[in-house]
């Protein structure tokens, strides 16, 4: 199955997203894939997603949607060396090569899967456009190739997560701003910050950034 998509959403099996947001995001991108046990958040918004993916160890019923909804894509990948998030993003890059990845169901829950996600993300072409979107928070990957520019945020709450060491971290926007920083989990975080403006603006000159933008001022 090869597809021409420019905006892919991911829905994974983590703390699942509203029925709103699903169908939000489903209409605003060109092609969805339900990972694992994410199928249920489609199933229970009343919608199909293009593929299903994943071991089917948190969605055993690989068979059943395979025979039932034959306009769903199914794919199910026996790994145990990579995660479902891992599983569906290489098969998205055999087939087609996104601008904008939007993943919802990758926040909240186990801790453990939240930190894994983030540092899956981490990996992927940094020219593209990487989003964890969840209930209390909105999270955006920023790299050389790709900064961040929000609008309409004044007085929420932005942190910075340098998961690996950036520098030349510059942001304008904020309550406290960034020229040229230096930003690593052993020197100066970002934490706690707040958009001053409704026009915010972050970059980095290398490196990979996370900000978390929280919903609720």
């Amino acid at each position: 199955m090869d597809m021409v998509c420019k905006k892919a959403l991911l829905v994974l099996a983590g703390s699942p997203p509203s029925v709103e947001i699903l169908r939000w995001w489903v209409e605003e991108t060109d092609c969805s894939i339900a990972v694992d046990g994410g199928w249920r958040c489609f199933a229970e918004a009343g919608l199909l997603p293009e593929v299903l993916i994943g071991d089917a160890d948190s969605f055993p019923s690989f068979e059943k949607v395979a025979d039932k909804e034959t306009k769903v894509s199914v794919h199910r990948i026996i790994d145990q060396e990579t995660t479902d998030f891992e599983k569906a993003l290489d098969w998205l890059d055999s087939r087609t090569s996104p601008e904008e990845i939007v993943i919802l169901g990758g926040l909240g829950g186990r801790s453990d899967h939240l930190c894994t996600n983030l540092m899956i993300a981490s990996r992927i072409d940094p020219q593209r456009l990487v989003v964890f979107d969840g209930h209390e928070e909105w999270i955006r990957r920023i790299t050389p190739e790709c900064p961040l520019s929000l609008r309409g945020r004044k007085g929420a709450t932005l942190s910075l997560l340098p998961l690996v060491p950036c520098k030349g971290v510059t942001a304008k926007g904020l309550r406290w701003n960034l020229s040229g920083e230096s930003l690593s989990a052993t020197g100066k975080l970002g934490q706690s910050n707040l958009c001053d403006s409704d026009e915010v603006v972050v970059s980095c000159r290398e490196g990979v950034l996370f900000a978390v933008v929280l919903k609720r001022t």
